[in-house]
């Protein structure tokens, strides 16, 4: 290697993150997935086949690229891949259906889909419904009018593709879908990504060289994605990979790979903490396991921090994807004396205030206000909504659209969701997208969707419907008429049919009322 003729970036950017790693550690175990164990060389060598596959099929750089993977060591070299080629990934949720798989492509102009051979349904044909769409990638399998990754990997050189990426170039688009009803691409460039991974992931979080991180959360999503996996290869550390959710394979992969780090929603600790015996289990190799996508009750972080024997080795996270994600953290130091809270301040690296209707800080304990943060890692924009964008990121700050407010100590306390989103296992489920597919059911006149409690999943999506004058549906019918609508986990698992909705003198459903009447899971 001669230093003279290496190729880098003015600053670090995400593809320089693996060609760094490669050099650093090309030995050293990057990433695990069932059996398969490949290092950094392995990794950077993979990537760059991808780079030069996608490029050699007319991807530039600067142009948008879908990737609809499951959790796999594959995802991993596909995203890199995309990075070192220069591209914009778009990481699609993998539950979406078809109609909402070619709404993304559509608003984010995407060239490229590469998706795996298990949503083969959803690329047959697809090309045909979305007008800006060149390519089809399918991982594992021929398909009709598109490529199949390991062939083109196959006629593919290992060598460093020749592009050129520097830190203010884009990189990716993650959609997040607003109470409007339509998903909202958040923007970003290699410089706010970084910045979240080795600040925000790295230092809040404890990473190091030898950390070992389990990843079971979907990497669709950006706290996987940027903090977890990114912040972990960052610092050149160990990304072990599970499939799915399994909270029996969670504890024994645990136990088995010496994990250090992990990252899951209340539902993964509660469901191990109330069915397994966790005395079984060897997990004196973890030095923090962290908590986020909805906040837990002071009894259920007692519970956890009890039955995984996690005292001094616990954190909740809050955070919000226009963020990179960020917000603010509960460190390990505080979370017993101070249960329930979200943290004070905002997380190392960032700053969070809560503010009153005219975006003054509120200072007052126990008065009600909108959470809003400032961080380098935050958004550049939604993509093509300018309004939406102006709205959300005033002077800097994100307006998060959640509810909070301070204690005498000036810990943060969530109270409630602005905008009506529903989390249920860690997914955020929006309720005017629910709304609007309800409402071209041939017989609701109205309907008001709203999260109400689950034991396992924090809420579940209920429906409270009215129907048109001699109509007739039922419950059943209603669910049935979601299935091909919306991924599974926006589905209502429960719907009401009422003969009246409350209104407000505008005309306008009231939504507090609507819960207070028919907040029940029935």
């Amino acid at each position: 290697m001669n230093i003279a003729t290496i190729n880098v970036p003015k600053h670090i950017t995400i593809a320089e993150i693996m060609y760094r790693n490669a050099r650093k550690y090309p030995n050293k175990e990057a990433v695990v997935f069932k059996d398969r164990r490949l290092n950094y060389k392995e990794i950077d060598d993979l990537s760059n086949q991808v780079a030069n596959a996608i490029i050699g099929l007319g991807i530039n750089k600067g142009d948008h690229v879908a990737l609809m993977m499951n959790n796999s060591e594959m995802f991993v070299a596909v995203y890199f891949g995309i990075m070192k080629a220069g591209g914009v990934v778009i990481p699609l949720n993998t539950r979406f259906v078809k109609r909402e798989v070619e709404f993304i492509l559509d608003n984010s102009d995407a060239k490229l889909i590469i998706g795996g051979e298990e949503f083969e349904s959803i690329l047959w044909g697809i090309k045909l419904n979305v007008s800006n769409l060149q390519n089809v990638i399918c991982v594992g399998k021929e398909l009709p009018g598109a490529y199949e990754l390991n062939e083109l990997m196959n006629n593919t050189s290992q060598e460093r593709p020749q592009v050129m990426v520097e830190e203010d170039d884009l990189c990716s688009i993650i959609y997040t879908s607003g109470t409007t009803g339509s998903p909202r691409g958040a923007v970003f460039d290699h410089r706010r990504v970084v910045y979240n991974v080795s600040i925000i992931g790295v230092i809040n979080h404890r990473f190091t060289h030898y950390t070992r991180h389990l990843i079971m959360m979907p990497l669709f999503h950006s706290a996987p994605l940027h903090l977890y996996m990114l912040g972990t290869m960052f610092v050149g550390g160990t990304v072990v990979i599970m499939p799915a959710y399994d909270p029996k394979m969670f504890l024994e992969l645990v136990q088995a790979e010496k994990i250090t780090h992990f990252f899951g929603p209340a539902l993964v600790y509660l469901t191990c903490s109330k069915q397994f015996d966790m005395s079984k289990y060897d997990l004196s190799s973890v030095e923090l396991f962290l908590m986020g996508g909805s906040p837990a009750s002071a009894e259920d972080q007692a519970l956890i921090i009890d039955q995984f024997k996690l005292r001094g080795r616990f954190q909740q996270v809050y955070g919000l994807t226009e963020a990179g994600p960020t917000g603010t953290a509960l460190f390990p130091e505080d979370i017993e004396r101070k249960p329930a809270s979200l943290g004070v301040n905002g997380a190392i690296g960032a700053e969070l205030v809560i503010v009153d209707e005219h975006l003054n800080k509120i200072e007052e304990p126990g008065v009600v206000g909108e959470i809003a943060v400032l961080v380098e890692s935050a958004m550049r924009e939604y993509y093509k909504d300018p309004e939406k964008t102006a709205n959300t990121l005033k002077n800097g700050w994100i307006l998060t659209g959640d509810l909070a407010k301070y204690d005498e100590d000036g810990y943060v306390y969530f109270v409630d969701r602005l905008k009506d989103m529903i989390i249920s296992g860690g997914q955020n489920v929006y309720s005017k997208e629910i709304e609007d597919v309800l409402m071209q059911h041939p017989a609701v006149s109205e309907v008001a969707v709203i999260g109400v409690p689950h034991p396992e999943w924090g809420e579940s999506v209920k429906a409270v419907i009215t129907l048109l004058p001699n109509r007739t549906a039922t419950a059943d019918e209603i669910i049935k008429f979601c299935r091909d609508k919306l991924a599974r986990f926006k589905r209502p698992r429960y719907v009401q049919i009422v003969d009246v909705l409350p209104h407000n003198p505008a005309g306008k459903i009231t939504k507090p009322e609507v819960r207070k009447l028919y907040g029940q899971p029935v």
